[in-house]
């Protein structure tokens, strides 16, 4: 087989990067295009159709969008990717199982079937991954779309005895804001040890009666704190920096709290930390869920009726101890 590069610079295949086509002498051509948004896929026709990552894809990209491109051709179509829980990728592989006329086929391989990656790479990625990202990106297993959370919660609690021989250790907190009607909460560790050592949730009272008790936490243990900066954080991160609190602000987003809840999640199961036995908090974990919208995406968030306020406070404080140290002033 003639490698690309010969036969482009031969005539025999017309390169387009603006349009990413390539175009043969025969006049047939592949196209690569994004299916993020399903109309951009719109007008065209196809032979053969490859949705890569179709998990991920909205299912338009396909229902009504691709399919009527095979029509004039009587094209086939590859559905590919990695399970995204049990959305529009998994109803289509229980439809080709249950097929009986040969128009579908689907298949099921793991990452360790594949053989172009490294068994060693493998091994050492996997310390990084939570055991539901194990097996959704590992072993392409289709999860459970909603429900609980996090595991391992009660081998993770403990009781701090003397938190004074932390003293001059690495602290670090993480802190966030409630609006009218809820909690802030602030969660103050030990990276040396990986224990909590403080966790104090309040409200009932303004915002600056709240800065007084952060500077005095702030006073005593002398910790870098990341705070949420979204809606009233903003204005309350840079009145607590004019009081000399030196504070990292935290913008959160779907994607910035996924990543946020996936470091606690991986906490608890590894039992690399040590967390307070507080009702209150281990109630707050036990009752986070996740949701999934209509499109597929995952969300996270306390059931209503219920605060949440301790998970974000320690959340953020873990994403401060996995971080990069800095002096404060």
């Amino acid at each position: 087989m003639w490698a690309l590069d010969t036969v482009i610079a031969g005539g025999l295949v017309e390169k387009n990067l603006t349009n990413r086509t390539l175009k043969f002498w025969n006049g047939g051509w592949i196209g690569a295009k994004t299916a993020h948004n399903a109309d951009t896929l719109r007008g065209d026709y196809a032979d053969l159709l490859l949705l890569e990552e179709y998990p991920y894809m909205d299912p338009d990209a396909w229902e009504k969008v691709g399919a009527p491109m095979l029509i004039d051709n009587d094209g086939t179509a590859w559905f590919m990717g990695s399970p995204n829980r049990k959305n529009h990728f998994w109803k289509l592989h229980l439809k080709a199982l249950a097929d009986t006329t040969g128009r579908w086929f689907t298949t099921h391989v793991t990452s360790f079937e594949n053989p172009h990656l490294s068994k060693e790479a493998l091994a050492e990625i996997m310390l990084d991954m939570t055991e539901d990202d194990y097996q959704q990106e590992i072993m392409a297993l289709f999860l459970e779309g909603e429900g609980s959370v996090f595991r391992n919660i009660a081998a993770c609690l403990w009781t701090p005895t003397d938190i004074r021989k932390h003293m001059g250790h690495r602290i670090v907190a993480g802190l966030d804001w409630g609006e009218t009607g809820d909690y802030s909460a602030l969660s103050i560790g030990c990276v040396d040890c990986k224990v909590e050592l403080v966790l104090d949730r309040f409200h009932g009272m303004g915002y600056p009666a709240q800065q007084r008790i952060i500077k005095a936490h702030r006073d005593r243990w002398n910790f870098e704190l990341l705070a949420e900066e979204n809606s009233i954080g903003l204005p309350n991160i840079q009145q607590l920096r004019e009081d000399g609190v030196d504070v990292i602000g935290f913008t959160t987003s779907g994607q910035s709290k996924t990543q946020l809840i996936k470091g606690m999640q991986l906490a608890l199961e590894r039992e690399t930390w040590k967390w307070i036995d507080n009702k209150v908090a281990t109630g707050e974990l036990e009752a986070y869920e996740r949701k999934v919208t209509s499109a597929g995406n995952l969300t996270y968030s306390a059931p209503a009726g219920v605060h949440d306020d301790t998970v974000i406070g320690r959340c953020l404080m873990l994403k401060q101890a996995q971080g990069t140290s800095y002096t404060l002033a």
